[in-house]
């Protein structure tokens, strides 16, 4: 029975994950949200899938309880709680860096690697939860290493590579952040199944969830603007003579490249700001910037909550529905030590280069050979032989 619940859930959460990583790129890219600027920031985004999160649990929580489900069934207590703000901090973090990867890369080139954490995943269930870790595992690890360098074989052989496929700094950056967050909260979440009060269910845990995530996206949207303004982020006396026509004007049309080069004088090294502006001038300047995302950091958490170009929104708020779906999934499965059952929650990673290749992406062969070598590593890693039982971790409280 076990293994039935087991392969149940995690064809949704496959489904679900997939769908989410295809909703994210969506919303990011011009062509589906109107042929304009998309104009949300990944702040923003993060902010609206919350929203829809939060809404769809509610929904969850508020059925149960017409259902009959009394209301002390919808507190963990105070050590799963603890958890869950860990899990939910970490999530707000990995959720940014989720709608900042899509900006530039296509899901099929970053999804495999924002998964490296789960070839140390059998070590924590072994030490927290007496976990066995087998020879499938070291195999596993072996073949996830290849799948994914595989798609930089023509890089390495010196040949050409389409520099969309290439990883820059700021990208294995985001990577190695969501790899930490991914791996603190799938430890977090057996936690939190294990030290909650019996009769909680995934609902109550999803909702829970959302609300403190929302508490802290929602913070750091009003904080991070102030703190940029105040060091004036957006509107730096002198910029480099490369960033500026790399990074500023090629990502502005003609008015704003001309309204931009009127204020900001070519020297031999640098571009530096006209002294003496008036206040108007500066603030037209000061989002003139904002809009080229100068400032990678204070950028991911600039822009009204309520923006002009709601099309972004509505893949946000479909993706928040298959988030959703695969928390309750993650929550229901998280009685069992996470590494017999989470690397099968990424199968479609083998599925996601053909799915690009129909919204006309550039996938090469070296990318699909890798996302199989990379899934079929994540499947033989947690394959066992010699026990088919998949036992529940001990429950503490």
């Amino acid at each position: 029975m076990e293994w039935i619940t087991i392969i149940f859930w995690l064809l949704i959460i496959n489904g679900a994950l997939g769908g989410q990583y295809i909703l994210n790129w969506m919303g990011n890219q011009p062509r589906f949200v109107g042929d304009r600027e998309v104009g949300v920031s990944p702040g923003v985004m993060t902010w609206w899938r919350e929203i829809s999160k939060f809404a769809w649990a509610a929904v969850a929580v508020t059925i149960e309880i017409i259902q009959g489900k009394r209301l002390k069934y919808f507190w963990p207590g105070m050590i799963s709680m603890y958890t869950i703000i860990i899990c939910a901090f970490t999530g707000v973090i990995e959720n940014i860096g989720f709608f900042y990867l899509p900006r530039y890369y296509s899901p099929h080139i970053y999804a495999p690697y924002v998964n490296v954490y789960l070839a140390v995943l059998p070590f924590f269930g072994k030490y927290l939860f007496n976990a066995p870790v087998r020879r499938e595992h070291w195999i596993g690890i072996s073949l996830v290493i290849l799948g994914l360098a595989f798609p930089y074989v023509p890089r390495i052989i010196g040949g050409s590579t389409d520099p969309k496929a290439i990883l820059d700094s700021s990208a294995i950056t985001w990577i190695v952040i969501i790899n930490c967050c991914l791996c603190s909260q799938q430890i977090l979440n057996n936690k939190t199944v294990q030290t909650a009060f019996e009769g909680v269910g995934a609902n109550a845990l999803v909702l829970w969830r959302e609300i403190w995530k929302l508490v802290f996206i929602t913070s750091a949207l009003v904080f991070f603007p102030i703190v940029g303004n105040m060091l004036n982020l957006n509107l730096p006396t002198s910029i480099k003579k490369v960033n500026f026509e790399n990074k500023i004007l090629a990502k502005v049309d003609q008015s704003k490249k001309d309204f931009l080069l009127t204020y900001y004088e070519k020297k031999t090294e640098t571009y530096d700001l006209k002294k003496d502006l008036p206040q108007e001038t500066r603030d037209k300047l000061k989002k003139s910037l904002s809009t080229t995302e100068y400032d990678r950091f204070f950028s991911l958490f600039e822009g009204s909550f309520f923006p002009n170009n709601w099309l972004p929104i509505i893949f946000v708020v479909l993706a928040g529905l298959t988030g959703y779906i695969y928390s309750f999934g993650f929550f229901k499965l998280a009685r069992f030590a996470a590494h017999f059952w989470v690397p099968y929650t990424n199968v479609y990673l083998a599925i996601i280069p053909f799915v690009m290749m129909f919204f006309g992406v550039n996938v090469t062969s070296y990318q699909i050979i890798g996302a199989f070598i990379t899934t079929i590593g994540l499947v033989v890693g947690v394959s066992d032989y010699k026990r088919n039982k998949v036992v529940e971790i001990e429950r503490k409280n």
